[in-house]
């Protein structure tokens, strides 16, 4: 296996390139062409995956499970390493100038993601970790937060598209268990937080791990914790994490 460091620095650079192309070009690929009740595709999605699907494939043969192409090589999804690529988390937010979206890329270890980078490029914050090593935001090392109480901490959350009667009855508890909850529009930018201290917990159903895989690298990366729990890496996942001195949120 190539080094971990030299991993997370193709994925840095592959998140980077795809972020300065997407700033770039918001006019021009901010164009929907489908959307699917609450979901919406755009153009931008598939442009940011082709750059990124072609840095992580070059001299590297780790399958990759991305939002748009699906599977890479996937007759061979029993590899021990996989890449996973969320090319834009946060698609309406990106659409509507909100500035909370992000290049999101990590590497799994037997479906447990061990590094990632998540790049928040309207906000011109890279984030990146690796497992065992430390975080990083722009190069400069972050840490999750001290504090120990949901009562004085932030969650990061959201709603699920096709929100159950249970679902919501467990989003109106982490209302009031929680000081503050924030729905931000982007997973993984939502987990970056957390990993950074500015949250200390984050609760969702129905991510795709290409959602919440460098996410949930750099919370673990930073000295937090996380878990996941679904049926394989291309079905939808119960996702939660925190900064390791608060429970997991329910």
């Amino acid at each position: 296996m190539t080094d971990l460091r030299d991993l997370l620095r193709r994925a840095a650079t592959a998140a980077c390139a795809a972020g300065e192309a997407l700033r770039a070009n918001r006019a021009a690929w901010g164009v929907i062409e489908a959307e699917h009740g609450r979901e919406v595709k755009i153009g931008a999605d598939k442009r940011a995956e082709e750059l990124i699907l072609a840095a992580l494939s070059y001299d590297n043969d780790y399958p990759i499970i991305s939002e748009e192409a699906g599977w890479t090589r996937a007759r061979e999804r029993g590899d021990r390493f996989v890449w996973a690529v969320d090319p834009l988390d946060g698609s309406v937010n990106y659409l509507r100038g909100y500035p909370h979206c992000a290049v999101s890329i990590a590497l799994l270890d037997q479906g447990k993601p061990i590094l990632g980078v998540v790049d928040c490029f309207l906000m011109q914050e890279c984030f990146s970790g690796i497992v065992g090593h430390g975080a990083w935001l722009n190069g400069g090392d972050i840490r999750v937060s001290a504090i120990d109480s949901p009562a004085r901490g932030i969650l990061q959350t959201g709603v699920p598209s096709r929100a159950s009667d249970a679902s919501m009855r467990a989003f109106e508890q982490r209302l009031r268990t929680w000081q503050k909850v924030r729905m931000i529009g982007s997973a993984a930018t939502a987990l970056a937080y957390v990993a950074a201290g500015r949250a200390e917990g984050y609760r969702e159903s129905g991510s795709m791990i290409w959602d919440v895989a460098a996410g949930c690298a750099l919370v673990q990366a930073a000295g937090g914790r996380f878990t996941t729990e679904g049926a394989a890496l291309d079905q939808p996942l119960e996702v939660a994490a925190s900064n390791g001195l608060i429970p997991l949120p329910d």
